[in-house]
């Protein structure tokens, strides 16, 4: 894989302070996308959101911009190669010097997706600490809305919303045990008016309101009238996060309603 250099974004260049410059592999999205970000340092917890959040993500239609770190971004990551959707790693280092070293494949694995792996810094730049809250403004300057999946009350995560909301960007964080290290940052977002996410459904939903429409459109699901969420996703053929993401579109449009962990069906509006 080659590094190429590549212009800068219309996305990019509306940030405060635009990169003067890109190096690429593989094609970068001409829509903004959805950053998903989080702890190096993950739980379990985490991890599994990041998954299930990736993915569903990915499968509405929507790039997932991300850092490629160890943790909740590889995570997501991971979720929208296997998902088959696009991605996008923004690095803090030459793109010939992939960190950590260990997702050398996730980095391959997206660019044979479709997607990308982008960077400020020519071939030849080594990874250094000051390095990666720099690249955390292209991550939000690449994206519409910040997702926050667990996040200690330092780190870059929070360096990523804060910058989001210099960007003018919205921010979403997934809430967690109030004795948890790795959720006081989110819970602390929520706190402070970040939006807090309550699985798939209510991630797509809110994205729907931030972006519009989800750009993928699927069959929609089969809903038996009291079925549980989980009984929909288990008598379901298709991955999770496809079905989260059309239960998600059918309640925007009307014709179903979650209450309590249940589908309720319900008239389409206007009819």
């Amino acid at each position: 894989m080659n590094p190429e250099p590549i212009a800068v974004p219309g996305l990019l260049r509306l940030i405060p302070d635009p990169p003067t410059a890109l190096w690429a592999i593989g094609e970068l999205p001409t829509v903004p996308g959805v950053a998903i970000v989080g702890t190096r340092r993950c739980t379990s917890y985490g991890r599994k959101a990041a998954l299930w959040l990736g993915e569903a993500v990915a499968l509405a239609g929507w790039p997932v911009i991300s850092g490629l770190a160890r943790g909740i971004d590889a995570a997501a990551h991971r979720a929208v190669v296997e998902a088959g959707g696009i991605g996008v790693a923004v690095l803090g280092s030459g793109l010939d010097t992939i960190y950590p070293p260990e997702n050398r494949q996730l980095a391959a694995d997206l660019v044979g997706a479709g997607g990308a792996i982008i960077s400020e810094y020519p071939p030849g730049t080594p990874p250094a600490p000051f390095r990666f809250p720099a690249r955390n403004r292209v991550i939000s300057g690449l994206s519409a809305a910040v997702v926050v999946v667990e996040a200690a009350l330092t780190g870059g995560a929070l360096i990523t919303a804060r910058l989001a909301l210099e960007q003018g960007k919205e921010v979403l964080a997934v809430p967690g045990d109030i004795d948890r290290p790795t959720s006081a940052g989110c819970n602390l977002l929520i706190r402070d008016g970040a939006h807090p996410v309550l699985g798939a459904i209510d991630l797509i939903e809110s994205l729907e309101q931030i972006m519009g429409p989800a750009p993928s459109v699927a069959k929609p699901p089969d809903v038996a009238p009291g079925a549980t969420v989980d009984e929909l996703i288990a008598g379901s053929d298709r991955p999770v996060g496809e079905v989260l993401a059309e239960l998600a579109r059918l309640e925007l449009e009307g014709g179903l309603r979650v209450e309590s962990g249940r589908a309720v069906t319900s008239p389409k509006k206007g009819s």
